[in-house]
């Protein structure tokens, strides 16, 4: 995980006082990135009742993402240590996808697993088994263009975390791919706040810096950049090597075998792929857009349009 730079909360009540720590399994610019946000809600403060996660550039990307398909989980680590017992393990929620569209995707954490004497330990405190409850209903919506995004999450009152708490609350949140970072780059902000029971609020601003993108997504295989994988991209290849043809505009493209250079042999690997039953070309696959995961060359891809 790569690690907030910078987290700066903005004066608070005492009797709230969470604390939050962003991170992105990814930072390149274009590149969709799951994320996960540690948050911590300390014995003898308020409890939460809504979360809201604000990212100023970028974008949701819910392509291929279904109704109840799991794009999260948030897991719980409780220490309760009372005069009777010490409790201690997991309350383990999935967020599975409720509705999805072109632009929000609605989902609900359902509590799924309870490690440890938790279960016994809450029952003790006079708290009931959450298991198979709702814990939080979360919104995603994906803002115009390329200005961001904005996850909601909403307390739904299967957990004990309403009033002042007994116990720390720490968290860990974390989601799929689904955020699309600015193929521009520059530094993303993402603005974190929390609001408690009796309306108290917290707000937290974190920034990242995200790298430059790598240039317009594309398939690989296809050669002659009209969104299909076909023998013309063979003859294409050939063509622009040896018949003194257009040279291709997306060289990631014509990099059929992925070796990091344009020769006969990825017209050789296409017609293979093509009519052989040879391997079919890396990431991105024909029919699937995207970069040049390996990135280790020196070809670059300057026009897509097929994307």
């Amino acid at each position: 995980m790569l690690l907030v730079t910078l987290a700066v909360s903005s004066p608070c009540s005492a009797q709230f006082d969470p604390s939050v720590t962003t991170s992105f399994d990814n930072l390149q610019g274009g590149f969709a990135s799951g994320f996960s946000q540690d948050v911590l809600f300390p014995e003898g403060s308020e409890g939460p009742t809504s979360l809201v996660i604000q990212f100023d550039r970028g974008s949701f990307d819910f392509t291929g993402f279904v109704p109840g398909q799991q794009v999260g989980a948030v897991v719980f680590d409780i220490l309760i240590q009372t005069p009777v017992v010490i409790v201690a393990g997991q309350i383990i929620a999935e967020v599975q996808i409720s509705t999805v569209s072109s632009d929000t995707m609605s989902a609900i954490a359902m509590v799924t697993e309870i490690t440890g004497n938790v279960a016994a330990g809450l029952a003790l405190l006079g708290f009931p088994n959450p298991t198979g409850q709702v814990a939080f209903d979360v919104l995603f919506t994906d803002l115009p263009d390329d200005t961001g995004g904005i996850m909601s999450v909403t307390d739904a009152g299967s957990l004990p975390l309403t009033g002042i708490l007994d116990f720390d609350v720490p968290l860990i949140w974390t989601t799929e791919p689904i955020f699309r970072h600015s193929p521009t780059g520059e530094d993303l902000g993402v603005n974190t706040i929390f609001t408690s029971t009796t309306g108290a609020v917290v707000s937290f601003d974190e920034l990242f810096p995200v790298a430059d993108s790598l240039g317009p997504e594309f398939q690989r295989g296809d050669c002659n950049t009209d969104g299909s994988f076909n023998i013309a991209d063979a003859i294409f290849s050939l063509d622009s090597l040896f018949g003194g043809g257009v040279d291709g505009s997306c060289g990631d493209a014509c990099d059929s075998n992925d070796d990091g250079s344009i020769n006969i042999a990825d017209a050789i690997f296409t017609l293979a792929a093509l009519f052989n039953g040879g391997t079919m070309p890396d990431p991105p696959t024909p029919g699937s857009c995207g970069w040049d995961e390996t990135n280790n060359d020196t070809l670059f891809c300057a026009v897509y349009n097929a994307c």
